[in-house]
Order: structure tokens, then C-alpha cells, then sequence
């Protein structure tokens, strides 16, 4: 276990511990899993190094969970036309169809969310949930760092092969009755 990940020092400790064989486990502040390439690049690790030494990379958020003092209400069209700006709400919908959450038939505007009660205050939420994306380092991924590809490159590439970003994680979350849309939303932005 590696606290964090901070300077050039840390960074090729972790890495040497990984090409000998040990599992690496650590932390590393990024806004993405995309955007953890970069960041150990510009703290001097090569490229090859890194395709050799990572196999995964899950980047997190906490978000508020809802309580139990919650109202249920649906999304308007104008709400989903805007939040398909940011996320491929297609995609989300057919795992939620997958994991059976909702119903074959189901659409956006069928879906149930839910916000916290309006005389509930701070008790329309208890605790915290994470949201989450998962990085998966496939071939395509490593011929990607290799190239010295962007950020958006990398998670261009993960995304085709089925990563959920964090954003979309909390729609997911969200449909699921634990979380607010707005609380995601407020979150994955900060």
C-alpha cells in the first residue's frame, strides 16, 4: 500500500514494487481514471513503465445518499434533452434494462428519481455512497499511452470498450432511488 502518489520519488517507488511482482495499491489525485496517464507522466514515469505496471485504474466520488424521507417525481423532457448533453443516457438506460432495475420497455420519462422531502432539510440525506469508473489498461489503452494520446483519447477508448464515467455511475445511482441527479451532478463538477 502506497498512502499517495504525490512526487517523482513516490511514484517510481510504487513502480518498481510493480514490475518486481507486488500488487500496487494506491491513491492518486485526478479528476478521472484518464487522468491518472498524465499525472504519473508528468511526475516522470515513462509510458512503457506504466503500460507494464497498471492494470487498472477506478477513480471515485462520494456522493450523498438519500434517506428514507424522499419524494418520487419523473424528469421532463427539456431535463433529459440537457442531461444528454453530458452523458450517454442510451447507454446507461439499456444497464439499468440489463440489471433490471427498470423494465424493457422503460424510458427516461417512465424512470422514477427521487429528491429529498421539502420539509426534510439536511435529513434528506444519510450517509454517503461512491460513484465510480473503472479503467480497464486493455491493449488498445497501453497503444494509446504509448503514442502519448490526450486524456480524452484514453477515455474515448475506454468508454467504447464499456467503462461507465463517474457522471454516468450516478445517473445509474440515481435511477436506482440512492441519490440525487442534482447531488451528482453538484459533485462530479466540483
Amino acid at each position: 500500500m502506497v498512502g499517495e502518489i504525490r512526487d517523482n520519488e513516490t511514484a517510481s517507488l510504487a513502480i518498481n514494487a510493480s514490475l518486481t511482482g507486488h500488487l500496487v495499491l494506491s491513491t492518486l489525485h485526478t479528476n478521472s481514471a484518464a487522468g491518472a496517464v498524465p499525472r504519473l507522466i508528468d511526475m516522470k514515469v515513462e509510458p512503457f513503465l506504466i503500460i507494464s505496471t497498471i492494470d487498472a485504474i477506478i477513480a471515485q466520488r462520494l456522493v450523498r445518499k438519500l434517506s428514507d424521507k424522499k419524494e418520487k417525481y419523473y424528469l421532463s423532457k427539456t431535463e433529459i434533452k440537457s442531461i444528454s448533453k453530458v452523458i450517454d443516457l442510451d447507454n446507461v438506460l439499456e444497464i439499468l434494462r440489463e440489471e433490471k432495475i427498470v423494465g424493457k420497455n422503460d424510458s427516461w420519462e417512465n424512470i422514477p428519481f427521487f429528491r429529498p422531502q421539502k420539509n426534510a432539510g439536511e435529513e434528506g440525506f444519510k450517509s454517503r455512497i461512491g460513484i465510480y469508473e473503472v479503467l480497464n489498461v486493455s491493449i488498445a489503452i497501453k497503444d494509446l499511452i504509448i503514442k502519448g494520446a490526450t486524456t480524452e483519447d484514453i477515455e474515448l477508448q475506454a468508454k467504447k470498450e464499456g467503462m461507465l464515467s463517474m457522471l454516468e455511475d450516478g445517473i445509474f445511482k440515481a435511477a436506482q432511488g440512492l441519490t440525487t441527479i442534482e447531488e451528482v451532478l453538484r459533485v462530479v463538477s466540483e
